[in-house]
């Protein structure tokens, strides 16, 4: 434990970021962030008691909640240039009837012809409203826009994008990437995420994309302690009962 030299009041190192308070060794938690960066599909609570030896599950899925949180802290660079709009409904659990409603951006590399950064949101309702909110903390200002070709994607304030409307049926990145979320959920997860709860899942996929643009697992490891160092500590009830908001009202 650190203690100020000048008023003695007690900290340590760990204090305003996600691990602080922690009855678990640090050096454990360096463990798992680094498990997380270099594991690529198979990142569930259960994997991750197994990896650290936790007796407890909840231990493994609140940290696993916490260190999500942490990427979407670390990962906000917008997309931008040629990007895709998708939007469209997610199952989060296949056996379960509530769906929850995706938007996505998707930057096209030019030079290479090949998908760059992502972004994705959960949102209540598909409206002008949600998607200019999107819209202003995903994609840079200047980019152009491939939407998809509905009314309410016409009648966006285009805020210096350009705008171009998808030929009839096209079938987007954006809602490629989607389908590969709902896909990713149900196999890793089996079952397990909530709609409430959908965000912080939806946060990680979208890091793991774009810290594959990184040069290294080194620099990935990096990026996601900015993160945690960015985030301060949220207790287990709070995860489960008040999970993050959505960033789109």
């Amino acid at each position: 434990m650190l203690v100020c030299a000048h008023c003695g009041h007690p900290s340590s190192i760990t204090t305003g970021t996600i691990l602080h308070g922690s009855k678990k060794d640090l050096g454990q938690w360096l463990q798992a962030i680094w498990w997380l960066c270099t594991t690529e599909r198979e990142t569930s609570a259960k994997n991750l008691q197994r990896f650290l030896h936790l007796t407890s599950y909840q231990t493994a899925w609140t940290w696993l909640q916490k260190l999500r949180m942490a990427m979407a802290a670390a990962d906000t660079a917008p997309c931008r240039g040629l990007v895709e709009l998708g939007c469209a409904p997610v199952l989060p659990a296949w056996e379960k009837p509530r769906q929850a409603l995706v938007i996505a951006a998707v930057e096209t590399i030019q030079s290479a012809g090949i998908p760059g950064r992502i972004r994705m949101s959960a949102i209540d309702n598909l409206t002008i409203e949600t998607i200019t909110a999107f819209l202003r903390s995903a994609v840079e200002p200047g980019s152009s826009l491939l939407a998809p070709d509905l009314p309410v994607f016409q009648q966006l304030d285009r805020y210096d994008l350009c705008l171009a409307t998808a030929p009839p049926h096209h079938l987007s990145r954006a809602d490629e990437l989607i389908k590969e979320v709902e896909v990713w959920l149900n196999k890793v997860h089996r079952g397990g995420v909530t709609v409430k709860h959908l965000q912080l899942y939806l946060d990680e996929f979208c890091f793991r994309r774009n810290s594959a643009l990184l040069a290294d697992e080194e620099a990935v490891f990096n990026l996601l302690l900015q993160g945690v160092l960015a985030n301060k500590p949220k207790p287990y009830r709070e995860l489960v009962s008040n999970p993050p908001e959505r960033r789109i009202p």
